[in-house]
């Protein structure tokens, strides 16, 4: 990552470019919310729900999963986990590009905003448990809650606040919200 981000600071620099999409506030229950920010929402539930359909009915979710749970016995049972892992490295490369293609809405760009969407991305997915899918989106839930409510707050708090949550969570339940 430092690699890329470095090679990415040489070709177009370290300023931050930003712009405007449907930048323009909603009135949604009395409250005014910019309309960037709930296309985003929108987008990301829906993509949330395709890929948690995609991953609980579909065969080549069943065989994710699967694969997961146990690459061996997966093995076995004809699932060719090559496949398989390269399914999966290109549905996360898909979720990526999504994710900053909605960050870019919303937020400007820099070459290094990366590292602090993955720290926030590895609490979220050790909150939910690894391997749940559910825990997963539980764990994206509270965090994006308890972010809110830090930054109202005290903005400089927030990523304290995630290292917090997670430190709990790792003393009181290792296995995380929904993990087995």
């Amino acid at each position: 990552m430092f690699i890329i981000q470095n090679l990415a600071m040489a070709q177009w620099g370290a300023a931050e470019m930003g712009y405007s999409f449907m930048a323009f506030g909603v009135n949604v229950f009395g409250v005014t919310i910019a309309a960037n920010r709930l296309f985003v929402l929108l987008f990301a539930v829906i993509i949330c729900a395709i890929f948690y359909i995609f991953l609980m009915k579909s065969r080549p979710g069943k065989a994710i999963r699967a694969a997961a749970q146990d690459p061996v016995s997966a093995s076995m049972m004809g699932i060719k986990i090559n496949v398989i892992l390269a399914l999966c490295f290109g549905i996360g490369a898909v979720l990526a590009a999504s994710a900053g293609a909605l960050l870019s809405m919303i937020n400007p760009i820099s070459v290094t905003m990366g590292l602090h969407y993955t720290v926030v991305a590895i609490i979220v997915v050790v909150l939910g448990g690894l391997g749940s899918v559910s825990g997963s989106m539980l764990g994206g839930f509270i965090i994006g809650i308890v972010g809110s409510i830090v930054s109202y707050i005290e903005t400089s708090l927030v990523i304290v606040a995630y290292y917090a949550i997670i430190l709990l969570m790792l003393l009181i339940r290792p296995k995380g919200l929904l993990g087995r």
